[in-house]
């Protein structure tokens, strides 16, 4: 695979003039209904505590029937405003990243932005698969530091028990349902110890010649049609299990190291590292080749499973809840998964203390 390209983008230094792009709140929002691992290992034969063993995911939240996702990515995204102590009026943009929303337009984002309040706020959907979240706060400050906008609300909501394959031994035991949102927000204050906020540097990349590695395929003809791996099912996540784990453990260590860098910060600099969310034995496998401690890679993958683009901020609101995430956190999230893409991003947290 070709390595990541740097993103050119300056970052935001928070010096007198220069637009400094603030996290300020997150938010999370879940389905009621649990579904636990057992239940799932007794509906497919599986030895009891087999998929444990294997994700390290205990339960995962599941959409009952009739229930719509954009409910859970408007919860957020308010329960994200309120940590933030931004009104909605004042925002005027929302990105949501999603593979598939309620409807296939319109976007999810204006779903959301209407629910809120805003005084019709712009936006769209960004579709990244597991790197959809980081791609789209990077996308956001983009256009704070353009000046394009000033706060903007990223939202990250997936139904992937829509997608699943339930006798899909390779998936059905992973994936996961819910909701999670950031609030950003630009300023020229530089900062200090009472304003530390501020988004650095993103890297991107992709590898679309391997995309059939993980899939979500339609009934229409695909150019991953002829691959190695054959005919996709229509609306339903494959993946080929060997090549992920290989592939994402790799893809990750790089892009958490690549991100540092251009970033000029050590992995020591970082309070907290929070990656897609794939599986358990994934996280572990990346944290012992980046050598650092179990308590500054954030770990929410056994009782979220993996939500796909929500599951990055599915675990940084874990981690607000939990008190891990506070005023001058310096942050470091990666993303990685279907595409292939990847992304990674610096932050320092700016919300309430």
């Amino acid at each position: 695979m070709p390595d990541a390209i740097p993103s050119p983008a300056v970052p935001s230094t928070g010096a007198p003039g220069r637009i400094r792009v603030a996290p300020l709140g997150v938010g999370s929002a879940l389905p009621e209904t649990v579904v636990t691992s057992a239940e799932i290992e007794e509906r497919l034969g599986l030895k009891p505590g087999w998929l444990v063993q294997r994700t390290h995911i205990e339960e995962r939240r599941i959409l009952a029937p009739g229930e719509r996702l954009t409910d859970l990515a408007l919860l957020a995204s308010q329960r994200a405003l309120d940590d933030a102590g931004v009104d909605a009026k004042d925002v005027d943009f929302v990105i949501a990243a999603c593979l598939q929303s309620d409807d296939i337009a319109p976007s999810m984002a204006a779903v959301v932005a209407d629910g809120l309040g805003t005084n019709h706020a712009g936006g769209f959907d960004l579709s990244s698969g597991c790197s959809g979240f980081v791609a789209s706060v990077a996308t956001a400050s983009g256009l704070i530091e353009s000046g394009r906008a000033q706060t903007v609300v990223v939202v990250a909501a997936e139904a992937m028990s829509r997608l699943t394959d339930k006798t899909d031994r390779a998936t059905a035991g992973l994936l996961g349902d819910g909701a999670g949102a950031i609030v950003l927000r630009g300023t020229t204050d530089p900062a200090d110890e009472h304003r530390p906020g501020a988004t650095g540097r993103s890297l991107f990349g992709s590898d679309g010649a391997h995309g059939d590695t993980v899939r979500v395929a339609t009934d229409h003809p695909s150019v991953y049609d002829t691959g190695e791996f054959g005919l996709g099912k229509a609306g339903q996540v494959q993946m080929n299990g060997f090549d992920t784990y290989k592939t994402a453990v790799s893809r990750f260590e790089s892009t958490v190291r690549d991100t540092a860098a251009i970033n000029g910060v050590g992995l020591d600099d970082v309070d907290l590292i929070v990656l897609h969310q794939a599986n358990g034995r994934i996280l572990e496998a990346v944290r012992k080749r980046l050598e650092v401690p179990e308590d500054r890679l954030a770990n929410s993958v056994d009782h979220h499973g993996n939500t796909s683009a929500a599951s990055i901020v599915l675990a940084l609101a874990d981690a607000r809840a939990t008190g891990r995430l506070e005023r001058g956190t310096r942050l470091l999230l990666a993303g990685f998964g279907s595409g292939l893409a990847w992304a990674g991003i610096t932050m320092t947290w700016e919300g309430a203390a």
